[in-house]
């Protein structure tokens, strides 16, 4: 996080917790923003005080241009946490704790959205998560998931240092959510958090992902007619697909859809049906983050899912970049 220090927090009663807030931001956990020039001045009277020694290299750590452009290109800058005397305390515990973003699915939807972050290049949630200072939580069931937020939330006393992703579940395109009512009640809370436009998190999963598929060589001329009719949707069908199970009617075991989608798939032959009626399965994710992490994924391949969906992924990504 950016973080600015007033200057009343350089007192003789601070000197271990600024220490402890400066191994942050040496080990580029936290950036030092600092603009105040009456702030510097206090600093380096203070550090040639108490720590002559570590003086010129921990004042220099807030004079420096930053080195590393973690705040990647079309995605805001996130805000910046202003540490005074009174709340030094509290800060550097908060700032100290893991981050946190609850999701439905912590392995699926985890996978997904570091394969958007290899993909987008933010690297600074590529790094927090590899060291451990950003966490995915378990939030069970899309209903659980506020409960958890707020579990998580009390873990914070200034920072809430938590955000959420959620499925919208939507059957069509600009259908009210069911998670709205929850998610503006933890918004008003001062919780951040996201639903998604599409359907589910696979709804995201690229056409060329779906290609990478491992198939039974008997089942591969099936598999590849389903692929077929799925690229033949439009993409407010393609976005609003049960990408796991399909047209599938698990009572007659036939092909069907679904009531709530009979307006949105009503150009559909019933060959088309019957070919998606499989679905893709699960694991998806797991696939598009190796393919993420191995290169051969592109901004382009999610662009090619609708109008707007690289701007959604950024907006995630900022959403999380602001507690890292």
């Amino acid at each position: 996080m950016r973080v600015e220090l007033s200057a009343n927090v350089f007192t003789d009663g601070n000197f271990e917790l600024l220490t402890r807030l400066i191994g942050y931001f040496i080990e580029a956990r936290h950036d030092w923003i600092a603009d105040d020039n009456e702030t510097l001045v206090v600093m380096d009277g203070y550090f040639r005080r108490h720590a002559p020694v570590r003086a010129q290299v921990w004042s220099s750590l807030v004079r420096k241009e930053p080195t590393r452009q973690v705040w990647s290109a079309g995605r805001p800058e996130p805000p910046t946490v202003r540490v005074t005397h009174e709340s030094l305390p509290e800060h550097v515990e908060d700032l100290s704790a893991t981050a946190r973003v609850v999701l439905e699915n912590k392995g699926g939807d985890g996978d997904f959205l570091l394969a958007v972050a290899h993909v987008f290049r933010a690297e600074r949630i590529i790094e927090a998560k590899e060291r451990r200072w950003l966490k995915f939580v378990q939030g069970g069931g899309s209903g659980e998931v506020p409960k958890v937020v707020r579990d998580e939330c009390a873990d914070f006393r200034r920072v809430k240092r938590v955000v959420f992703l959620l499925d919208s579940d939507r059957w069509t395109p600009g259908e009210p959510s069911k998670h709205e009512k929850a998610v503006a009640e933890l918004r008003a809370e001062g919780v951040h958090g996201h639903i998604l436009r599409f359907r589910e998190i696979e709804n995201y999963v690229p056409n060329c992902i779906l290609a990478a598929v491992a198939v039974p060589r008997q089942q591969r001329r099936e598999f590849d007619e389903r692929l077929k009719s799925l690229r033949g949707l439009v993409p407010e069908q393609r976005a609003h697909f049960d990408m796991k199970k399909g047209f599938h009617d698990s009572r007659t075991q036939a092909a069907r859809v679904p009531d709530e989608q009979r307006q949105l798939y009503g150009s559909l032959r019933q060959t088309t049906v019957v070919a998606l009626r499989k679905g893709f399965g699960d694991g998806l994710t797991a696939l598009l983050l190796r393919e993420a992490k191995a290169g051969r994924l592109k901004e382009e391949d999610f662009g090619d899912l609708g109008p707007g969906v690289c701007d959604e992924l950024r907006e995630i990504l900022a959403l999380i970049e602001r507690i890292v």
